[in-house]
């Protein structure tokens, strides 16, 4: 046996070498992203990783696919117990774990022998899926990618077959005691059964086949789309704790810092480009992106392919820089030293080089491929760096984006309409203005549509007649209330957006504000979510939670006869970035005495109306319109009314049926249903 201890040591060796090798190469790679913490809470990545990745929570919104996922990674985990004593056995010339008493031993057989089974069939059921139902979502699979998949999953196979294979020439020989608790095997000892007492090396057949699957497996994993198998858990448990609505907050005061934004591969984080690796190519994010739905360039599945194949290609160009420089940032003479061909991959940009400016700006950061991944994957925080990299480097932006900007910063709202004419309507009604010293429960926050967009200023209307009827005391800020910078940011603005944050957290400052109520959930989002890093510390709520918490307090009594047929279209920022999905539903179902309709597409898989991320202000120029879209699909709910919460989703929506000639069904806010209740 002494010699099936080295061979298994020698194999062992050099197949380790070759995978951390070719692992550590890709480490280095994650290494020139920039540098960013994800290392806090840990107590929320812990709850993530188990719900994520144990219980497969977002896998298993379909039962199907999930099921034979979850099936496919348990087994997996348990089987590697497996080929870990097979490893042993190699090494210790024959030993099994034979440490372990044989009652315990007995069941870990038993495991091995049952999954080794159910992983066999569930992967016949995953070959079945591909070839014969073949998933819309992974209709656009390169045919790389599709063979890649066949290979692993064949791969899975072998190691299923040979291991039970090698257990029943065991049996067959009567030499293994636990016999008793390995059914599949001993079936497929029946397979011997004219033969004889079979040579032991027929049994080292099947154990090398095992082990040499199990190894080749592992270092063809790094050049294969199923590099998530060793990156995915990492990647769950790595990823963004903090509020989802929340992008992160750029130093613009560094004098040192000559880009910003992600104008190279480079300039994204080393988690942006480890989420390009662990990118399972599922095309779950696809199949709910708004974009990718009315087709549009954008597509998140290939925008994390892009990404990886950008920073693959320039990884060798840049370990070369590292290795003669100590620096992968390149001098002129440095860059002289390279090739012509290292010197265009080292020179290439994000955008136009890998990635076109529609591409970019076709996102409407709602969150769909994000809440979609099962990864956790993160593609909106990359495209809104790609984004700030064009507006801040290169002052690159569609013209629409540039009337916005212009209007923002003359007028503080993006249809540049004088200041001074903000919420006069409210003033001339008697609403009161918000005073630091008087018995105010909150301020009031209208946000820009609410103030100069006449349709929503009736939804503000209502809010007022429902506050004011329940007897709540509050305040608005009239013509000294400023943009709070959301859109322009989203908008790749991210000076903008920080000189008004600046602006308005001083009028809140001066008012001494500490509670706000909002109806626009992106005014909500970045209050809540995103002021707290400009050191705006508020308890910010939204309108929908609080006119369900009057009528649950009886404070608010809707009274109207029973409305019928209303659907509710989720919000994305209320929705998926703050999980308010019950509170509108309550209202409606309050108002109406009925649950309202769900469409096909809601809570969180909602469809977007196309209007976040800036795209309220920008044409829509390719494909078709993501209003009109989701417009359809309140028609085929049957739907006499649509509900919404927020002012972008009402102007989308009100077109959207204006587009369909469908202006009989109705398109209201929770607010106005509950004050004509009253």
């Amino acid at each position: 046996m002494v010699a099936l201890q080295v061979s298994t040591a020698l194999v062992l060796i050099v197949s380790m070498a070759v995978f951390l090798s070719n692992f550590g190469k890709i480490l280095q790679i994650f290494a020139f992203g920039k540098s960013r913490n994800r290392l806090t809470n840990l107590g929320s990545r812990i709850s993530i990783f188990v719900r994520e990745v144990f219980f497969h929570r977002k896998l298993m919104r379909q039962p199907i696919p999930g099921a034979i996922h979850f099936f496919i990674f348990w087994g997996f985990v348990t089987l590697t117990l497996g080929t870990t004593e097979w490893i042993y056995y190699g090494l210790t010339g024959g030993h099994h774990f034979d440490f372990i008493p044989d009652r315990f031993y007995g069941l870990f057989c038993l495991s091995q022998d049952v999954f080794n089974f159910i992983v066999f069939a569930v992967v016949a059921a995953a070959f079945y899926r591909r070839i014969f139902i073949k998933p819309a979502r992974m209709a656009d699979n390169s045919k790389k990618s599709k063979w890649d998949a066949y290979f692993i999953l064949s791969l899975i196979w072998g190691l299923n077959i040979t291991n039970l294979l090698a257990h029943s020439v065991l049996i067959h020989n009567g030499v293994d005691p636990f016999s008793k608790y390995q059914p599949v095997a001993s079936a497929l000892s029946g397979l011997w059964s004219a033969a004889g007492t079979l040579n032991e090396n027929i049994y080292f057949v099947f154990w090398w086949a095992h082990l040499g699957i199990v190894l080749f497996f592992l270092n063809f994993l790094p050049f294969s789309k199923h590099f998530h198998v060793i990156l995915a858990a990492p990647n769950v448990f790595l990823s963004k704790t903090e509020p989802r609505g929340q992008l992160s907050k750029l130093n613009l005061e560094d004098e040192s810092v000559t880009t910003f934004g992600a104008q190279k591969v480079t300039d994204l984080s080393w988690k942006n480009l480890m989420d390009s690796y662990s990118c399972t190519e599922c095309g779950r994010c696809n199949e709910f992106c708004p974009t990718a739905s009315t087709g549009k360039d954008l597509r998140p599945k290939s925008l994390m392919i892009n990404m990886r194949a950008a920073i693959t290609e320039k990884g060798p160009t840049l370990l070369s820089l590292l290795e003669k420089n100590g620096s992968i940032v390149a001098d002129e003479k440095a860059l002289a030293a390279l090739t012509e061909d290292q010197r265009r991959i080292y020179n290439k940009e994000l955008v136009p080089d890998i990635f076109s400016d529609q591409t970019i700006w076709d996102c409407t950061t709602c969150g769909a491929c994000v809440e979609a991944c099962p990864v956790m994957i993160d593609h909106v925080d990359s495209i809104v760096d790609m984004r700030r990299a064009l507006v801040l480097n290169k002052g690159s932006n569609p013209d629409e984006a540039t009337n916005a900007f212009r209007n923002w910063e003359t007028a503080s709202n993006p249809w540049g309409i004088n200041e001074s004419s903000r919420q006069e309507n409210l003033i001339e009604k008697g609403v009161p203005q918000y005073q630091a010293d008087a018995d105010f429960e909150f301020l009031y926050y209208i946000g820009c549509a609410g103030s100069f967009d006449d349709r929503n200023k009736k939804v503000v209307e209502s809010v007022v007649k429902i506050l004011q009827t329940a007897g709540i005391k509050f305040g608005i800020l009239g013509k000294e209330e400023r943009c709070n910078g959301e859109t322009a940011r989203r908008l790749g603005n991210e000076y903008l957006g920080q000189q008004m944050i600046k602006a308005n957290k001083e009028i809140l400052e001066k008012y001494k504000v500490r509670k706000i109520l909002t109806s626009c959930p992106h005014c909500f989002n970045t209050l809540k979510n995103e002021y707290p890093e400009f050191g705006g510390h508020y308890e910010v709520i939204h309108h929908s939670e609080y006119i369900s918490e009057l009528i649950a307090d009886g404070r608010v009594k809707p009274e109207s006869e029973k409305m019928q047929s209303v659907t509710y279209h989720d919000s994305c920022y209320i929705g998926r970035y703050n999980n308010i999905y019950d509170a509108p539903r309550d209202i409606i179902k309050a108002v109406t005495k009925e649950a309202p309709i769900e469409m096909a597409r809601s809570k969180e898989q909602g469809f977007c109306c196309g209007a976040g991320g800036g795209r309220m202000w920008l044409e829509e120029k390719t494909g078709s319109r993501i209003n009109v879209n989701r417009a359809q699909e309140v028609i085929d709910s049957k739907a006499k009314t649509v509900c919404t919460a927020c002012p972008f989703c009402m102007t989308m929506l009100t077109d959207g049926m204006k587009s369909k000639e469908r202006e009989d069904i109705k398109v209201k806010d929770i607010a106005e249903i509950v004050a004509e209740a009253l």
